[in-house]
C-alpha cells in the first residue's frame, strides 16, 4: 500500500512538472515567435533606409568629383598651364603668363584653394600662392606637396587625401600625365569647408560622419558621436563591402545600428546612425507593448523559480560537476573538496596577476602592492620562507614568463625596507628581484619591466642575492658604447699586446655593464663582430657566438679572455714572420747597394716601397740595429776583407766600399775595428 501510495505521488510530482515546463516552452515559443517577427521588420526598415542612403552618398559624391574633375582638366589643358608643365624651355613671359593663369582660376573658384604644376622637364613647382614663387622640386617650400607631385602613382586618380599646409586644412586631388611630351602633374588643394559640407549636404548632421578605413573621423559635425567597436565595423567591411549596417549595441531588439556606405574608391565611409524610434515610431510603440505584456508575465513565472533556480540549484549543481571532473580516484568528497579549492586559489592567483602585469589593481587589493619575482618552483618555497621568517601576511603566488611572482599587499616603503633587511640574513634558494612599491597603473607597468630587465642583468651581479629596482636607476637612459674604446681594443689586438688588449676590454666593460640589457647586448654584439673579424684577417677557426656565454659573469670573461689571447698570439706569430721576412729583404738590399755612396736607410725604403720610419721599425726588431747600421757593418766587413787579400790603397779601398770621405770613413773604422786600416793590414800581414 505505501509503495503504491509513492509511486502515485511521484507520478503526480512528475506529471506537474511536466506541465510546468510544457507551459514554460509554450511561452517562451509564443515569446521568440513575436521576437523575431518585430526583428525582421526592423531589419526591412534597416535595408530600405541603407539603399536610399547609399543611392544619396553616391549621387553626392559623383557630382562633388565632377566638379573638381572638371576643374582640374580645364587647368590640366590650358594652353599657357600646359606650356607651364610640359615645356623644356620657359620665357620669362610664359611663365608669368601661366602663373597669371593659376592665380585666376584659383581666385574664380569656389572651391579650389591652391593650384601647384610641376614641369618634369626642368624639375620646376610653379605654384598659385601668393606668398610663394616658383621653386626647384628639392627648394619648393611645401615638401610634402614637392614628393606628392613627384609621385603622384603613389596615390589613385580622383581619391582625395586630407593634409594641413601654412595652418590650413584641405582636401587635396592629384593629376599628372606621362607621355611624349614628359612628365608632369598638378595637385589641387580643395577648400576643407567647400568639400565638407558638399559630402555632408542636407543630411541631419547629428546622425551623419565619415570616417577612413581605420576608423578615424574623416568629416564629423557632431564630435560627441560614439561608434562601436572598430573591429565590428571592420567584421561587417568582409560579409559586405559597400554598404550594409552595424548593430550600435550588444541589444537582441535592433533598436537602432550604423548604416554604412563606401564612397567609392576614397577608402571613407558614410555613416548614419539610424534610429528605429524616429524612422518607424509606430513599429516601436506597437513592439513596447507587446514586449511589457510579455515581460512582466515573464517577471512573474521568474520570481516564483528565483530562489530555487538562482541561489539554491546552480550552487549544488557546480559543486557536484566541479567535485566530478576532480581526477582524485578512490578519495571522498573532502579531499576532491580540497583539490578543487587548491586548483580554484591558483586560477584567482593567474587571474590577478594577469590583470595587475596588464596594468589594473584587482578590487580586493590593497594598496600599495610590491612584487617578488623568483625562478620557477621557488615561488612556493619563498612565500614559505617569507611568511616564517619575516612574519608578512596574506599574499598571493602566481606563475608567468617572468617566473614565480609574489604580490604583497598594502607594502609600503617601510614594510619593504623592513622586509628587504630580514631578507639580508636568510640563504635564498635562487636570486630574487624586488619591486618599488606600486600605487598607480604607471608604477605597476614599470614594475614589470624592471623585474625582467633586472632577471636579465642578474648574471652581471653574481654576488647578489636581491636585487632591487633601485639598481636600474644607476643604469643610463642611453648606451655608454664608445666605438673609440673598440677600436683601441682592435689596434692593441692588431699589435699583439695582450695586457693592453685585455685592460681595454676592462675599460669598455666596465662603461657598458650599468647600461639596460639590450644597450649591453648590442655592445657585447658590436665587440664580438670586431674580435670575429680580426679572427677571420687572422686565419683563426671561428669562435661560438657571444650569447652563449651570457649565463653568468665569470663565463662572459673567461670567454673573452680567450678570444683576446689567441688573437693577440696570432698577431704576434703574423708580425714576427712579418718582420724576418722584410730583414731578409734588407739585406739583400744591403749587399746589393753598399757600394753606392747614396746607400742608406731612405733609399732601400723606397725600392721596397715602404716609409724609412715603418722600415727601420720593422728591422730592428728583427736584426737588432737600425739599417743605416747594417749597411756600416757591411761597407767595414768589406773593406776588412779587400785590405787583408790586397796591397790596393786605403783611399780605392774605401771608395769601393762606398766612402767617398776619406777622412769620415778612417772615423768609421777605428769606431767599429778599434784600430786604422794600416794597423788592420800590418796586423793581419804578421
Amino acid at each position: 500500500m505505501e509503495k503504491s501510495a509513492s509511486s502515485s505521488r511521484l507520478r503526480r510530482r512528475l506529471t506537474q512538472v511536466w506541465i510546468c515546463i510544457l507551459l514554460l516552452l509554450a511561452f517562451l515559443s509564443v515569446f521568440l515567435f513575436l521576437f523575431f517577427q518585430f526583428r525582421t521588420a526592423a531589419l526591412q526598415s534597416i535595408t530600405a533606409a541603407n539603399e536610399s542612403f547609399g543611392n544619396y552618398v553616391d549621387s553626392v559624391l559623383e557630382l562633388s568629383h565632377a566638379n573638381i574633375r572638371t576643374s582640374a582638366m580645364q587647368v590640366f589643358y590650358t594652353s599657357s598651364i600646359r606650356k607651364l608643365r610640359t615645356a623644356g624651355e620657359l620665357t620669362r613671359s610664359e611663365q608669368i603668363i601661366g602663373l597669371r593663369d593659376l592665380g585666376n582660376f584659383v581666385s574664380s573658384s569656389a572651391f579650389i584653394d591652391n593650384i601647384m604644376v610641376y614641369n618634369g622637364e626642368v624639375d620646376m613647382i610653379f605654384t598659385s600662392e601668393s606668398g610663394y614663387g616658383s621653386a626647384f622640386s628639392g627648394q619648393f617650400h611645401d615638401q610634402e606637396a614637392s614628393h606628392l607631385l613627384l609621385h603622384p602613382k603613389e596615390h589613385s586618380y580622383l581619391v582625395p587625401f586630407k593634409r594641413q599646409a601654412d595652418g590650413y586644412t584641405h582636401y587635396s586631388f592629384l593629376f599628372s600625365a606621362d607621355d611624349s611630351s614628359g612628365f608632369s602633374s598638378i595637385l589641387l588643394d580643395i577648400n576643407a569647408s567647400w568639400y565638407e559640407s558638399q559630402l555632408l549636404g542636407a543630411l541631419p548632421q547629428d546622425r551623419h560622419m565619415i570616417v577612413d578605413g581605420q576608423g578615424q573621423p574623416i568629416i564629423s559635425a557632431k564630435e560627441s558621436m560614439v561608434l562601436p567597436s572598430w573591429s565590428v565595423f571592420e567584421n561587417a567591411f568582409l560579409s559586405a563591402p559597400d554598404s550594409g549596417y552595424v548593430p550600435a549595441d550588444q541589444s537582441p531588439f535592433l533598436s537602432s545600428c550604423w548604416v554604412y556606405h563606401r564612397l567609392g574608391q576614397t577608402g571613407w565611409y558614410y555613416l548614419e546612425s539610424f534610429q528605429l524610434e524616429t524612422d518607424a515610431p509606430g513599429l516601436v510603440r506597437i513592439q513596447r507593448v507587446v514586449f511589457a505584456v510579455f515581460s512582466a508575465i515573464c517577471v512573474a513565472i521568474l520570481i516564483l523559480f528565483a530562489y530555487l533556480l538562482f541561489v539554491i540549484l546552480p550552487t549544488f549543481f557546480h559543486i557536484s560537476r566541479a567535485l566530478t571532473t576532480v581526477s582524485t580516484e578512490g578519495k571522498d568528497f573532502t579531499e576532491k573538496f580540497d583539490r578543487l579549492l587548491s586548483s580554484h586559489q591558483a586560477y584567482e592567483s593567474s587571474r590577478k596577476l594577469q590583470e595587475l602585469q596588464a596594468g589594473v589593481f584587482p578590487s580586493d587589493t590593497a594598496l600599495p602592492v610590491v612584487l617578488i619575482a623568483a625562478s620557477n618552483d621557488s615561488g612556493e618555497s619563498l612565500y614559505n620562507l617569507l611568511l616564517l621568517s619575516c612574519g608578512i601576511g596574506e599574499a598571493t603566488v602566481a606563475r608567468s614568463e617572468l617566473g614565480d611572482i609574489l604580490v604583497l599587499p598594502a607594502c609600503t616603503n617601510k614594510g619593504r625596507n623592513h622586509l628587504l633587511g630580514s631578507l639580508q640574513g636568510l640563504k635564498l634558494p635562487s636570486p630574487i628581484f624586488v619591486s618599488l612599491p606600486c600605487y598607480s597603473e604607471e608604477q605597476l607597468l614599470t614594475a614589470f619591466d624592471a623585474l625582467d630587465e633586472l632577471r636579465r642583468l642578474a648574471f652581471l651581479y653574481p654576488n647578489q642575492s636581491i636585487l632591487c629596482q633601485e639598481l636600474l636607476s644607476d643604469c643610463n637612459e642611453t648606451s655608454s658604447l664608445q666605438p673609440e674604446m673598440v677600436s683601441a681594443l682592435e689596434t692593441a689586438l692588431k699589435k699583439g699586446q695582450l695586457e693592453v688588449a685585455q685592460a681595454q676590454w676592462l675599460l669598455l666593460f666596465n662603461h657598458i655593464r650599468r647600461d639596460r640589457y639590450n644597450d649591453f647586448h648590442f655592445a657585447l654584439h658590436y665587440v664580438d663582430r670586431t674580435l670575429s673579424s680580426l679572427a677571420g684577417e687572422y686565419g683563426l677557426d671561428p669562435a661560438p657566438p657571444i650569447d652563449g656565454s651570457l649565463t653568468s659573469l665569470s663565463v662572459l670573461q673567461d670567454h673573452v679572455a680567450a678570444r683576446l689571447r689567441s688573437i693577440t698570439d696570432a698577431a704576434s706569430q703574423q708580425q714576427q714572420q712579418l718582420a724576418e721576412s722584410l730583414s731578409g729583404s734588407v739585406w739583400d738590399k744591403v749587399y746589393e747597394l753598399y757600394h753606392d755612396e747614396n746607400c742608406c736607410s731612405q733609399m732601400i725604403a723606397e725600392q721596397l716601397g715602404m716609409s724609412p720610419s715603418y722600415l727601420n721599425r720593422q728591422f730592428r726588431a728583427a736584426a737588432g740595429m737600425s739599417v743605416n747600421d747594417a749597411i756600416q757593418h757591411v761597407r767595414i766587413d768589406k773593406v776588412c776583407k779587400l785590405l787583408r787579400q790586397s796591397d790596393l790603397p786605403v783611399e780605392q779601398i774605401a771608395r769601393q766600399a762606398g766612402y767617398s770621405n776619406t777622412k769620415y770613413f778612417f772615423v768609421l773604422f777605428k769606431k767599429y775595428t778599434g784600430k786604422t786600416p794600416s794597423q788592420f793590414r800590418s796586423d793581419m800581414t804578421e
